[in-house]
C-alpha cells in the first residue's frame, strides 16, 4: 500500500482494519493504488469524518465492517447460483434487516467504514465533491433521499452557497441517526432531516430544489422509476440530480437489480431526465471491463436535469 504518512486519518483507519484483519491489506491495497494526492487530501477529510462519528469505538466499527463484508460475501454468492438478489419487497427487507436492530447497527457501523475503504464508494464520493457539487456557485438548495451518515450531506451543507439543505427518509430510526451524525459533523442550522416519503405528491407551495442527491437509495425500493419521476418535481429550472446507483450489487437489503449499465442510464431517461454525466466506478480489484464480463457490481453515477 502507498505510504500514508502524510494522511493520518486514512491510516488510522487502515491500521485499526489490518489490526483486526491482516488479511484484508491486498484488498485495502488495490482500493488505494491509483488515487491522485489531490483525491486523497479529499479522502482524508472523509476519513476524519468517519473517525469523528466512530469516536472511540473504532474496534467496534472495523468488527463490524468485516461482519458486513461476510454478510455481502454471503449475498454475493446467492447471487452468482441464482442471477437475482435474495429478497424482492421492502416488506421483506423491514422484516428481517430493518426490525432488527443488532444486525442494523453492524450493518450501518460497516457501511460506514466501507465509504472509504471500498473504491466504488470512495470514488462516487469523489466525484460528488469534484464533479456535482462545484455546479452549484450561486445560492442554492439541497436535497438527499436517504442521507444516512451524512457525508454527502454535510459536504454540500458545508459550502457557503448552500442555503439550506434538507433530508428525507421515512424511518424515524434513520432519521435519528442521520440527524445525530449531522450534528457531530458540526452541520448547522440550515440543516434538516425530515420524515417524508419521496413517493408522496408534492403540495402547491413546496419549494424546489437546485440540487437533489439520491445515492445508494434506487436499489432499496420497489418503484424506482416513480421515485425518480416524483423527484423530478422538486428540481429547479437549470437544477441537476446526483444519481448513485449501483448494477448487480447484491446485498441483503437490495431489492430492485439493474442488470447493466443501459437498464440504469434507461432508468434515469424513462423518468424524463437528461443524462449530462455519466461515471462508471467497478468494485475493488476489478477493471470496468471485467466488472461487466463478471456481471460484478459497477457503480453508476449520473448528473442528470
Amino acid at each position: 500500500m502507498m505510504q500514508m504518512r502524510d494522511y493520518p486519518n486514512i491510516d488510522f483507519i487502515v491500521a485499526s482494519v489490518l489490526r483486526d484483519w491482516p488479511a484484508h491489506k491486498r484488498f485495502l491495497d488495490l482500493s488505494f493504488a491509483n488515487y491522485e494526492p489531490v483525491d486523497l487530501n479529499i479522502l482524508e477529510e472523509l476519513a476524519a469524518k468517519i473517525r469523528s462519528l466512530a469516536q472511540d469505538d473504532i474496534d467496534d466499527y472495523v468488527r463490524s465492517y468485516r461482519w458486513t463484508c461476510g454478510e455481502l460475501n454471503k449475498e454475493a454468492l446467492y447471487f452468482k447460483r441464482s442471477s437475482r438478489y435474495r429478497i424482492s419487497s421492502f416488506d421483506e427487507a423491514k422484516r428481517s434487516i430493518y426490525s432488527n436492530a443488532d444486525y442494523m447497527k453492524s450493518y450501518m457501523q460497516g457501511l460506514l467504514l466501507s465509504q472509504l475503504l471500498w473504491q466504488n464508494h470512495a470514488a462516487a464520493y469523489l466525484y460528488y465533491c469534484n464533479e456535482y457539487l462545484p455546479r452549484f456557485r450561486t445560492p442554492f438548495r439541497y436535497l438527499e433521499i436517504g442521507p444516512g451518515h451524512g457525508l454527502f450531506m454535510s459536504a454540500a451543507a458545508s459550502l457557503p452557497d448552500c442555503i439550506a439543505a434538507e433530508g428525507w427518509d421515512i424511518s424515524p430510526e434513520s432519521i435519528r441517526q442521520s440527524r445525530h451524525a449531522l450534528r457531530v459533523l458540526g452541520c448547522g442550522a440550515n440543516v434538516s432531516v425530515l420524515e417524508r416519503d419521496v413517493m408522496a405528491s408534492p403540495p402547491d407551495n413546496a419549494p424546489s430544489f437546485d440540487a437533489i442527491a439520491i445515492s445508494e437509495v434506487l436499489e432499496h425500493i420497489e418503484q424506482p422509476l416513480a421515485a425518480l419521476k416524483s423527484l423530478r418535481q422538486r428540481l429547479s429550472p437549470g437544477g441537476a440530480f446526483f444519481i448513485n446507483v449501483p448494477i448487480n450489487s447484491p446485498a441483503p437489503d437490495h431489492i430492485y437489480l439493474l442488470r447493466d449499465v443501459a437498464e440504469a442510464r434507461g432508468l434515469v431517461e424513462e423518468a424524463g431526465l437528461n443524462v449530462l454525466d455519466l461515471k462508471l466506478i467497478p468494485m475493488t480489484g476489478l477493471s470496468l471491463f471485467e466488472a461487466e464480463k463478471q456481471k460484478a457490481t459497477i457503480s453508476c453515477v449520473f448528473v442528470a436535469q
